[in-house]
C-alpha cells in the first residue's frame, strides 16, 4: 500500500477554500493534523476508510456521502481499491465561522458521522474540480483563477451548508457490504506473507469480528481463513512456474514457514505436489 504525503496546511495567503482531487489507489496516509482548517472528504470512486481521535472504531466513507475533520483532530486515511479517487475541501476556520454565523448553527464535530450528500453539494463538487488545471496546458488567465478561487469558495459554502442541514446516511446494507467485503479481499492478498489475525482485519475496517466474519461469508461463501489459504495456495503455484523458484521460497512468500503446511495446502485444493508442480497441475482454482 502506497504512502501518501499529506500537510498540516493547505491555505495560504487569503485563501479561504482549496480543493483536491485525488485520484491514488491503494494508499494510506499517516496520522496527522490540520493546523487551522476544516477538511471535508467526499469519495468519488471506492470507499474511503477514515481513522480519527474521537471515533472508536474507523468509519468508512462511500460516494455520494461526506465526512467532516474539525482543525486539530488527529486521523488518517486510507483507501484499498486501486481505482480509488475522492475531493478533500480544505477550508479557513474563519470562513466555517462565517458561514455559521449566517446560517445561525454550528457545525457538530464532536464526533466524526457520515451524512448525505445533497445534490447541490455534488453539483459543487463537479464545478470546482473542473476548474482545477491540467499538467500541460498554459498558464491559466487572471479570469479563470478567479473563477476558480469563486468555484472553491461556493463549494466550501455547500460543504459547511451540507454539514449543518445534510440528513444522516442510510446505506443500502447488500451495496454496502459488495464494497467492503471487495477491499477485505484486497487488504487480505496485500497482506498474504503476514500473519494478519482475525481481530487486525475487524479494525482496520471499522467491524466487530462476529460482524467481519459473517458479512465476509455471506459474501463469498468462505470463511476469512480459507479464502487466505485458497490465495496461498493459488499465489504459491504460480510463484512455482518460475526458473529457480523453490517450494520453501514460495512457501515463505505466501507467509508458511511450513513446506509440508504447503503441501497439505496444496492437496485441500486439487493441486498437484507442490514439488513436482508445473502450470498444468491445478485441477481447480
Amino acid at each position: 500500500m502506497k504512502s501518501y504525503p499529506t500537510a498540516p496546511r493547505h491555505l495560504d495567503g487569503d485563501r479561504v477554500a482549496d480543493v483536491r482531487h485525488v485520484s491514488v489507489g491503494e494508499y494510506r496516509t499517516r496520522p496527522h493534523r490540520h493546523d487551522d482548517e476544516f477538511m471535508f472528504l467526499l469519495p468519488r470512486t471506492g470507499q474511503l476508510v477514515l481513522n480519527v481521535e474521537s471515533n472508536v472504531a474507523p468509519v468508512r466513507v462511500a460516494p455520494k456521502s461526506f465526512v467532516v475533520v474539525p482543525p486539530q483532530r488527529l486521523h488518517d486515511t486510507r483507501g484499498y481499491r486501486p481505482d480509488q479517487a475522492h475531493v478533500a475541501v480544505y477550508v479557513a476556520s474563519d470562513f466555517v465561522v462565517f458561514c455559521e454565523r449566517k446560517a445561525r448553527r454550528k457545525l457538530s464535530c464532536a464526533r466524526i458521522s457520515i451524512w448525505s450528500a445533497p445534490l447541490l453539494l455534488l453539483d459543487a463538487v463537479r464545478v470546482a474540480t473542473g476548474t482545477t488545471a491540467r499538467s500541460g496546458e498554459a498558464p491559466p488567465s487572471e479570469l479563470w483563477a478567479l473563477r476558480a478561487d469563486l468555484a472553491a469558495r461556493t463549494l466550501a459554502a455547500s460543504c459547511v451548508e451540507a454539514g449543518l442541514t445534510a440528513a444522516a446516511l442510510t446505506p443500502n446494507r447488500t451495496d454496502a457490504h459488495a464494497e467492503v467485503v471487495r477491499d477485505i479481499c484486497a487488504f487480505l492478498d496485500e497482506t498474504l506473507d503476514q500473519p494478519i489475525p482475525l481481530e487486525r482485519v475487524a479494525y482496520e475496517f471499522g467491524l466487530s469480528q462476529r460482524s467481519l466474519t459473517r458479512v465476509f461469508r455471506e459474501a463469498t461463501g468462505e470463511s476469512i481463513v480459507d479464502y487466505q489459504s485458497r490465495r496461498r495456495v493459488e499465489i504459491a503455484a504460480t510463484l512455482l512456474t518460475s526458473p529457480g523458484m523453490t517450494v520453501l521460497a514460495a512457501a515463505a512468500a505466501v507467509g508458511l514457514e511450513s513446506p509440508s503446511y504447503l503441501a497439505r495446502l496444496f492437496r485441500k485444493y486439487g493441486y498437484g505436489p507442490p514439488k513436482g508442480y508445473k502450470g498444468d497441475a491445478a485441477t481447480t482454482s
